[in-house]
């Protein structure tokens, strides 16, 4: 009965491991909502293939991975455009790969947290799988101990 035990607890820790991305997956949209911005009428100069445009609402932690894509109707800028920094204090997205000496509509898609309405909500969406992780290394541990034979 102990080896049944032992092989269903290595099973659902194998599951467990299998199913863990689409876990991480499924927290992080938890997290996060989709936002999309406009900006018409973004210019560059004379020698200039960046500009900057503000956001009305933080990326999620403030990252720039957080942007997922950054548009242009100009033809002649680069596709995929980049999201090259982004500062906190002004709400500004620095945005590379555009053609000098133009104008353009930019449309950046980005994700924002979710979860600002609940305190806490976000710190223990993201440990869930963590907790899991250790629950299962737990139960195979505990599986493990139940199998070593007791001296009287």
């Amino acid at each position: 009965m102990k080896v049944v035990g032992a092989i269903v607890a290595i099973f659902g820790v194998i599951l467990l491991f299998n199913f863990m991305p689409n876990l991480t997956d499924s927290t992080h949209e938890l997290q996060t909502d989709a936002a999309t911005q406009s900006f018409a009428a973004v210019t560059t100069g004379a020698g200039e293939t960046a500009a900057d445009v503000v956001l009305t609402i933080d990326p999620y932690k403030d990252r720039t991975t957080s942007v997922t894509s950054i548009t242009s109707d100009n033809v002649l800028d680069v596709d995929p455009l980049a999201a090259a920094t982004y500062t906190t204090a002004t709400n500004t997205l620095h945005v590379t790969g555009l053609v000098a000496s133009q104008s353009r509509t930019l449309t950046v898609n980005y994700e924002i947290d979710a979860l600002t309405d609940f305190t806490m909500m976000d710190t223990i969406v993201s440990w869930t799988p963590v907790a899991l992780v250790i629950a299962a290394l737990a139960v195979v541990g505990g599986v493990i101990l139940a199998m070593i034979p007791r001296r009287a």
